[in-house]
């Protein structure tokens, strides 16, 4: 008895006991979760997480229908579109979403560039131009690893893609599916992996198209392997940021296959499954550049016909061997002979290809034998009828050393010409445009206007020849479309206000060229990586592919040696919106 009472007595410290573990632990885990699902992350205080996204409109396809097609590619025509999510503060984009270690895909996101680009609305997602950011959202910047005397320099900005428009299986259902993803990189690095090289932001909102920073760079600075700018007038600066062209997000499934020891994961000719039922050119394959469409366009091809006329020509030195061999006895008469039979020799071939021809052989080859055949046939003929003309051997020698200074004179007649016509061309508005009588108008200027000049090859020991031979020299003086032209209507076709400058007789070649992969290999998002040096692993993913950013004819972009960037990020970081611990590959050739 006297034991109960004895343990009455610490009922108060007990119950005082539970008290406190109720104030200090049990009221501040309610408070929590009760603050948590009131934060700032969506309207009316509701957290926004990829389990309650907005539902797809009906445009957006049905994941599971095109997974049962027998191909999984047989349903690529229209791009993702959801409904537009409700903006988030961008703080903690996973919501509660809990991140497993490593992540099984089903799907992938291919970042299609639009052909033809829509550009009655605005874009959604798009490829190179500026951001559209908010202006309190500053531009990122690094001090590069490989540049640290130069300082802190701005990023270049590489692509935006709206989140509310990839699926919600895209990485295992983590990650945004609100606000946009922004990527930027420093391209002028040679092995540009370090997070000095890059950035990824995701805001909330967008904004209004940003300004370039004052001090940013040129986006190839000529170091390194890359797209080629040496099409440039003299002093004019390589751009400082790339074309903008809009791009779809395209579902495709997550497939990797096994072919002669490797991983593939994109289909063979994949383009033409992104573009089904458009023309797409072979790979590599350009067209040939079109006439100028303004002015300024029609500035570079003067330019370019002046920098083919600063080559300084060597003089003439004839070897005694040479000279002593051209005055033997009847040396001259053994090469026209010789000239004579190469024709005859010519000729019959000629009959048997012609032959080829009328039995239906139309093929590329024999076209191509037809041409040099009659090149030869032609050669022939010219070489005898100079060396006729010319007669002897003095007055042989006489020319070739002659015939540099005449060149030279050539050159510099035709160089005035080019000067006169850049001036007069520099008083229209580079964006005026160019009709095709202005163009013929120059090109007439340079018609009938080649240089040709017979030069003396080697001294050659063969049988049956003799041991002079000549080749015939020329320079031509036409003036072609720039070679630059091939960017200028890339630059033209994904721009609104320039874009109907270009004649509709122009946009099939282009656009089938537009329509090429790189090495069959995509921008991507999500799913397995198109490797270069290495291959996907199929299963589980513990880093999931956040980016894959491949060289691009039509973007004018050439990573490394013709290579690819690859982004990864932990499913944690995911799930928890935190993209400062993602990590890239540059892979190449």
């Amino acid at each position: 008895m006297n034991t109960f009472w004895g343990l009455m007595g610490y009922l108060p410290l007990l119950l005082y006991g539970l008290l406190l573990y109720w104030l200090l632990v049990i009221v501040p885990r309610w408070f929590k979760a009760k603050l948590k699902g009131s934060t700032a992350h969506g309207e009316q205080g509701k957290s926004v997480s990829p389990e309650s996204a907005p539902e797809p409109s009906q445009r957006r396809r049905n994941l599971s229908a095109i997974l049962a097609q027998e191909d999984g590619y047989s349903d690529l025509l229209s791009p993702i579109r959801t409904e537009p999510a409700r903006s988030g503060n961008g703080i903690h984009i996973g919501g509660s979403v809990s991140a497993p270690s490593a992540v099984s895909e089903n799907v992938s996101v291919i970042l299609r560039r639009q052909i033809p680009p829509n550009l009655d609305e605005p874009s959604r997602s798009w490829l190179g131009g500026l951001p559209c950011m908010p202006e309190e959202i500053e531009w990122p910047r690094s001090v590069s690893s490989e540049y640290p005397d130069k300082g802190e320099r701005p990023l270049h900005f590489l692509a935006q893609i709206c989140c509310a428009d990839l699926p919600k299986e895209l990485w295992g259902g983590l990650g945004p599916r609100e606000g946009w993803l922004l990527l930027f990189i420093d391209p002028n690095q040679g092995c540009p992996e370090g997070n000095d090289a890059f950035r990824v932001i995701h805001i909330p909102q967008v904004g209004l198209e940003r300004a370039p920073p004052f001090d940013l760079g040129p986006v190839h600075d000529g170091v390194y392997t890359g797209p080629d700018y040496r099409y440039l007038l003299p002093g004019e600066q390589v751009p400082n940021i790339w074309r903008r062209w809009p791009i779809d997000t395209v579902s495709v499934p997550n497939d990797a296959r096994h072919v002669e020891g490797r991983v593939l994961v994109a289909p063979d000719d994949f383009a033409s499954r992104l573009y089904p039922g458009q023309q797409i050119a072979p790979e590599r394959d350009r067209p040939s550049p079109i006439r100028p469409l303004t002015y300024g366009q029609a500035l570079y091809a003067l330019h370019n016909q002046r920098a083919g006329l600063e080559r300084s020509l060597p003089p003439i030195q004839l070897s005694p061997v040479f000279c002593s061999e051209l005055h033997k006895e009847g040396i001259i008469r053994e090469i026209c002979e010789h000239g004579e039979r190469q024709a005859q020799k010519a000729q019959e071939d000629r009959q048997a290809l012609l032959a080829r021809v009328q039995s239906g052989d139309e093929s590329d080859r024999l076209t191509e034998q037809l041409k040099w055949n009659s090149a030869r046939i032609d050669h022939a003929e010219r070489q005898t009828a100079w060396l006729q003309e010319m007669g002897d051997a003095d007055a042989i020698i006489r020319y070739l050393e002659e015939s540099p200074a005449l060149e030279a004179a050539w050159q510099d007649g035709l160089r005035t010409k080019v000067d006169a016509l850049i001036e007069a061309v520099r008083k229209h508005d580079p964006e005026a445009p160019l009709s095709q009588q202005d163009w013929d108008e120059l090109v007439a200027v340079f018609e009938n206007r080649d240089f040709v000049r017979w030069q003396n090859d080697r001294i050659r020991e063969a049988v049956d020849q003799p041991t002079i031979r000549f080749h015939e020299h020329r320079r031509g003086s036409r003036l072609n479309p720039p070679i630059a032209m091939r960017e200028f209507m890339a630059d033209m076709y994904v721009d609104p206000a320039r874009r109907t400058l270009i004649p509709d007789d122009a946009l099939p070649a282009y656009e089938a060229n537009w329509r090429q992969l790189y090495s069959n290999r995509p921008h991507r998002m999500g799913g397995y990586h198109d490797g270069l040096q290495s291959d996907a692993v199929p299963g589980p993913a513990k880093d999931l592919l956040l980016f894959q950013i491949a060289s691009d004819d039509a973007m004018h972009w050439c990573w490394g040696d013709a290579g690819a960037y690859y982004f990864w990020i932990k499913p944690k970081h995911l799930a928890a919106g935190d993209f400062s611990g993602v990590e890239m590959w540059l892979e190449c050739h």
